[in-house]
């Protein structure tokens, strides 16, 4: 159930995830209708609406979805006891926290060594468009160690709530 306060940080999140899958519906119907429409193809759409889509889909996944809304193969998980789906969530968290942050210094490193490269079209440097998959690994798995923290807690069934998509309050 969503809260009708959200905290101004959630509702900037929201809003900036909104304006930027709006920004690339307009820029999608532009492209089109200038290609079919008037048979003048304009080839910088294609490259903003890519590069704008990451960026959307990271920054939402990031910052905007609750834990029981992204995707996830559950059929185990759903089936399981509240206590041993609590260790599941401990262990594979754990474990996703240790592999994302061994993986993070390369994928900044590489990220940043991107500043040589630029886009065909629109002539932007490759380590801005890359940015946000730096960003997101950082904030999930920040995401994540307040996961753990929360499940090791006396108040682990809430933790195990949001996870499962029954929880009352709105939080990260």
């Amino acid at each position: 159930m969503r809260s009708p306060v959200l905290p101004w940080y959630k509702r900037l999140a929201e809003a900036i995830s909104t304006w930027s899958l709006a920004v690339v519906f307009v820029l999608f119907i532009y492209g089109v209708g200038m290609r079919y429409l008037l048979n003048r193809p304009v080839s910088w759409t294609d490259e903003a609406v890519t590069v704008l889509m990451a960026w959307s889909v990271l920054w939402t996944g990031a910052f905007v979805l609750r834990w029981s809304e992204h995707i996830s193969f559950d059929i185990v998980f759903i089936n399981l006891a509240p206590k041993r789906q609590r260790l599941m969530l401990l262990v594979g968290n754990s474990v996703f926290v240790i592999l994302m942050l061994a993986a993070l210094p390369g994928m900044v490193d590489y990220t940043l060594f991107l500043w040589r490269e630029k886009t065909d079209m629109l002539e932007m440097r490759l380590d801005f468009v890359y940015a946000i998959f730096p960003i997101f690994l950082i904030v999930v798995v920040m995401r994540q160690l307040l996961s753990l923290w929360r499940l090791m807690s006396p108040r682990w069934p809430e933790e195990l709530a949001r996870w499962t998509g029954d929880e009352q309050s709105e939080s990260l």
